[in-house]
């Protein structure tokens, strides 16, 4: 069994969106249950990309951070979940299960990441499954990696060593966003903005 990571490379990203419209294109309308159910048209990004921008002009400086559900170690998520509503794949992939997760809205207020949504509509919490229901059908990567034109997203199996992912995870500057939180994310970035002088 593969142990799935995503490794972010913040100075590769270009800020297209097109991680971002592939998510809403793979899930906006469409039901995959078991793994999730549709994802309504407003107020939902399982595929946030956040603008950060820093100096003053003539010396600006722009970073885009593409961020989707980390898939924590030590998912806060977790806690509050009540009969197994939100759980870790063995490929190491957190789900909500939208049947057992219904009415719990407290499994939203536990990210510090912001990253689960409320569908006031299904009363179902929601988040990015790295879109678990095309893995298990076989494709080699989610819609977001498939998606992006610069590469800034590499995806695969961390338990391989030989993986493009694993040789991303070794590389020198990775790190994790909001380490303070403590949550021991699989999703790593590199690049994350820092103060700079111009």
């Amino acid at each position: 069994m593969a142990r799935y990571g995503l490794v972010i490379d913040v100075t590769k990203c270009t800020g297209c969106m097109n991680c971002f419209l592939a998510c809403r294109d793979e899930y906006y309308g469409n039901d995959y249950s078991p793994y999730s159910v549709a994802q309504p048209l407003n107020g939902q990004f399982w595929m946030q990309v956040k603008e950060v921008e820093r100096g003053t002009y003539p010396k600006p400086k722009v970073d885009y951070i593409p961020l989707p559900c980390l898939h924590c170690e030590d998912a806060p998520c977790m806690a509050p979940a009540l009969d197994g509503a939100v759980y870790r794949r063995e490929d190491g992939i957190v789900m909500i299960d939208p049947v057992k997760a219904k009415g719990q809205k407290d499994i939203v207020n536990a990210c510090p990441y912001r990253v689960i949504f409320w569908n006031e509509e299904l009363q179902v919490p929601q988040k990015c499954t790295l879109c678990a229901h095309m893995l298990d059908a076989g494709e080699k990567v989610p819609r977001c990696v498939e998606a992006c034109p610069a590469n800034a997203l590499v995806f695969g199996d961390l338990d391989d060593p030989q993986s493009e992912v694993s040789v991303a995870q070794a590389s020198a500057g990775i790190e994790d966003y909001h380490p303070e939180y403590g949550t021991n994310p699989v999703v790593k970035y590199i690049g994350i903005p820092k103060r700079f002088i111009a």
